[in-house]
């Protein structure tokens, strides 16, 4: 218990079992009571006589209306008041500071000057670090007079210097600015050449653009975004900067990409010899080029570049079609002793120009169509981007390779082909019309031009334009139709087929005669067995033609009385060996044997007694017999004569 309750209830008394708390003896010290008297009224200067009296007299009048708020606020304001003050003594710590540095430097300052003349006395009074870093006597001073007073005429003359100082630079500062605004006026002269040749290369259909390095830099785009993968340096390289020159003028910088303007070049050679090339802009007479010329050279030098490029590429998959490349000229074999140059020179070097000739037209068509097939692949590459790409694999896409000589060489090659087997059925038809035997061909090429031109009209659907259309058209596999007739009246059909390399179907109707003889299709894909194979049946032919003439009778006279035949004679009649025929005499218990001999460019006949006995006849008809004014016996006539008992 805190306390015991003695007496009656109404008089309690209540006792404390703590001891008296005693009185702290510090409390009624003077610096406690300055603090309690900050903490209450604030500082002293707030305090006044006037204010200690009204508070009094409130005290008295019962009128002490202290409230919380004001406590609080003068809590905070008393805060405030430390927070200033503290702010205040380190500022006031700072001056102090800079006072003393200021007044070290000073005396400093002073102890140097006087150390020339005092060295020992100014060395107490120097800093430490300033003894290290400054000699001693190194900062002197002097005395100096005032300087008499000058005379009129001394201080006339002054002001006319001053004053032509003054118009001197006056002067200087006009001919200053006029110099500038002569230079503002070149500089603007120069700009607006700048630009307007860089609008002139706008206008001509060039895409100007930035740098991607040089983003304060105009340049001109004129490379091939659809090149391939593998000409992606070509693309890198489409790109010029566009700088102005001293006079205003724009010069193409290709930096590091700058190559000198080359072009495809397209030879034919026969024999070794050259005996026709494509034509080749002389830039060596051109006068001085112009910006849009600069930019248009280096165009087609790239596009020069690229087509050698790819056209290298497909060379090496066409070994097997002949096309060699050996060094940096590429052989394209059209027939056996002649073959197509194709090689990439430049054209700032004199190059020798053939004469113009059938085979300079060869050359140009061939330089013209790599040209065309080039910017038929860029197409077909712009298109293949446009579509959704294929799903992603592990495995990495071939880069194409863009057939550019394919469609050439078939073309070449079925050229080439088609005049082989013209001038065959040439040579051969003159030994036959010679001797008065019917022999006809015919040769059709077949197109899909006319295809395509009807369909271009009757097809609604979106197709590829014409011009892609056209070229896809022409690179197809080339088919050619030759209709033969043959001596018998027979027709035998050969169709021709290239696509690298020259495939020989020959057709024969099923009711011709030589039905029995040969098959109804045959297919070739050598020129020598397919020349073979047509000698063979112009024999058979031959053949089949003089079996079919009445015995004794000519082919003039093929319905000769029967009667008037020898008696027991009979006609020819073909044997087992190809290309001959036998006729039997039954008066005189013999028989005579003909040979048919047909070869390129000649007819020949043989006849004689196949015992030996008696004479011999042969008769021969040559190619050179055919001309117009050149006419032999007739076939009828030599087998009649070969067919007599005689």
């Amino acid at each position: 218990m805190n306390a015991i309750a003695t007496g009656t209830m109404s008089e309690a008394l209540s006792l404390s079992l703590r001891s008296w708390p005693k009185e702290d003896p510090g409390s009624q010290s003077l610096p406690s009571k300055i603090s309690r008297i900050n903490a209450q009224k604030g500082s002293f200067r707030n305090i006044t006589e006037e204010s200690l009296e009204e508070e009094i007299r409130a005290l008295e009048a019962g009128e002490t209306h202290v409230k919380d708020e004001d406590a609080t606020d003068e809590a905070q304001s008393a805060k405030g008041r430390r927070e200033e003050i503290a702010a205040a003594r380190e500022e006031i710590v700072k001056q102090v500071g800079r006072a003393q540095t200021e007044s070290l430097f000073a005396l400093d300052f002073v102890s140097l000057l006087l150390s020339k003349e005092t060295p020992r006395q100014a060395e107490l009074s120097m800093s430490p670090y300033l003894k290290q870093n400054a000699p001693m006597g190194s900062l002197g001073m002097d005395k100096m007079q005032e300087p008499p007073p000058l005379s009129d005429t001394e201080t006339r003359d002054r002001d006319l210097v001053a004053r032509g100082w003054k118009i001197g630079g006056l002067n200087s500062a006009a001919d200053s600015l006029l110099q500038s605004a002569t230079k503002l006026g070149q500089e603007m002269e120069q700009e607006a050449r700048y630009w307007e040749q860089v609008l002139s290369v706008s206008e001509k259909g060039w895409s100007i653009c930035r740098l991607p390095r040089e983003r304060h830099t105009l340049g001109v785009r004129y490379g091939f975004a659809e090149g391939t993968l593998a000409a992606a340096e070509f693309k890198d390289r489409g790109l010029a900067a566009l700088r102005r020159a001293g006079d205003g003028s724009i010069t193409l910088d290709q930096g590091l990409s700058f190559s000198q303007p080359k072009a495809v070049r397209v030879r034919v050679q026969k024999n070794d010899t050259i005996i026709g090339t494509s034509t080749l802009p002389n830039i060596l007479t051109e006068a001085e080029p112009s910006v849009e010329d600069l930019i248009l050279r280096a165009r087609n030098t790239i596009y020069e570049e690229e087509l050698f490029h790819e056209i290298t590429r497909e060379a090496r998959i066409l070994a097997n079609q002949g096309v060699r490349n050996p060094g940096s000229t590429i052989q394209i074999p059209t027939s056996e002793h002649q073959l197509v140059l194709v090689d990439l020179v430049q054209l700032d070097e004199a190059l020798p120009q053939a004469d113009i000739t059938t085979s300079n037209t060869l050359a140009e068509s061939i330089a013209l169509s790599l040209r065309i097939l080039l910017s038929y692949a860029h197409r077909q590459t712009l298109r293949r981007r446009s579509q959704p790409p294929p799903p992603i694999t592990e495995r990495k896409r071939p880069i194409p390779v863009h057939a550019i000589l394919r469609p050439i060489l078939s073309h070449l090659q079925h050229t080439a082909s088609l005049s082989t087997l013209t001038d065959f059925l040439a040579a051969l038809s003159h030994p036959l019309h010679s001797a008065s035997l019917p022999f006809i061909a015919s040769t059709a090429t077949v197109s899909s031009l006319l295809d395509l031109s009807k369909s271009a009209k009757t097809t609604a659907k979106p197709q590829p334009p014409t011009v892609e259309t056209l070229v896809e058209t022409l690179s197809r596999p080339l088919e050619s139709t030759t209709t033969i007739t043959l001596p018998s009246s027979t027709t035998v059909t050969l169709k021709l087929r290239t696509h690298l390399g020259t495939t020989y179907e020959l057709t024969s109707p099923p009711s011709s005669i030589l039905s029995a003889d040969l098959p109804p299709s045959m297919h070739f894909t050598s020129p020598s067995e397919l020349r073979s194979y047509i000698l063979y049946i112009v024999t058979l032919s031959i053949v089949s033609l003089v079996a079919s003439y009445p015995p004794s009778a000519s082919p003039e006279s093929p319905n000769k009385d029967v009667a008037t035949i020898g008696a027991g004679e009979i006609g020819w009649i073909p044997s087992l060996q190809v290309g001959e025929l036998t006729k039997a005499f039954n008066k005189f218990g013999r028989s005579k044997l003909l040979i048919v001999e047909v070869g390129s460019g000649k007819l020949g006949l043989k006849w004689g007694w196949i015992d030996g006995k008696g004479e011999n006849g042969a008769f021969e008809w040559k190619e050179e017999d055919g001309a117009p004014g050149k006419r032999k016996r007739d076939f009828g006539d030599v087998v009649q004569e070969a067919g007599k008992d005689g």
